[in-house]
């Protein structure tokens, strides 16, 4: 996903400034693009934005000085859950950035989702941002700044992703989505069984769906006036969980994609 022009120029500004702060809060409700700029922003300031292998390894979480910490998954009853962020993962975080850099001059915090921290790691990190270290950049991303405790977010310069910059669903997929409803059983199979060969698609798939459903539920909720809605709103609540959690099961399990995509649609 490509960065807003406005967004990349103020991050390029921010990272040639001598003055730039040490925390800060990205929020916005689209996780794709907060990264996009996370790692945009880390490799001007590391002076290795056009390191191809640089961008990869600290997106693979596998450079000694970017420190990502985002929820844990669980698997129980069949079903996946994001976990809350412990304040293990926050302090195993922090212990790891009181060294000195390995081979930056910067160490670096992301925190992905800080939303889901939990009042005891959220209380963990305050301290760090409250005595900051020259040698550490911490970066939050949450949907939203009131997601968070107010502390923590009057510590840190915020850059909010306005809604304008949303992604919009692949139209031939939302196309599809309608038609799966008005399908024959065997039909949704063959059109899952034709897109499951690739798990990548069938997961991108799935996320324009759950655009459209999140689009429509949104509607639903805004025309209060409709008594009738209630029961719609419940339904396409129900459809955006499993969509979710079919998601979930293909991104983060080795739960065969052609199984979980039928499951899924049968339900519908």
């Amino acid at each position: 996903m490509s960065i807003e022009s406005k967004i990349k120029t103020y991050l390029d500004r921010l990272a040639d400034s001598k003055s730039r702060p040490s925390s800060y809060v990205f929020a916005g409700a689209v996780e794709a693009e907060k990264e996009e700029a996370v790692f945009h922003f880390v490799s001007k300031i590391a002076g290795k934005f056009s390191d191809g292998e640089f961008l990869e390894r600290i997106k693979a979480k596998n450079h000694p000085d970017v420190v990502i910490v985002e929820p844990e998954i669980e698997e129980k009853k069949g079903k996946t859950r994001e976990k809350e962020i412990s304040i293990a993962q926050v302090r195993e975080a922090l212990e790891k950035l009181k060294f000195f850099p390995y081979e930056l001059k910067t160490k670096f915090c992301v925190i992905k989702r800080a939303q889901k921290m939990n009042s005891e790691s959220a209380n963990a990190l305050l301290k760090s941002l409250e005595e900051p270290s020259a040698n550490a950049i911490f970066i939050l991303l949450a949907d939203n700044i009131e997601s968070l405790l107010p502390t923590i977010a009057s510590r840190c310069a915020v850059l909010r992703f306005p809604e304008t910059s949303l992604p919009r669903w692949n139209e031939e997929n939302r196309e599809q989505f309608k038609k799966i409803f008005r399908s024959e059983i065997f039909e949704r199979f063959e059109y899952i069984e034709k897109n499951s060969k690739n798990k990548k698609e069938l997961i991108s798939i799935l996320k324009d769906w759950e655009l459209v459903m999140a689009e429509s539920l949104r509607k639903l909720i805004v025309d209060q006036k409709n008594s009738g809605n209630l029961g719609k709103v419940k339904k396409v609540i129900e459809l955006i969980e499993d969509t979710r959690e079919s998601i979930n099961r293909l991104e983060y399990t080795n739960a065969n994609a052609r199984g979980v995509g039928e499951e899924l649609v049968l339900n519908f």
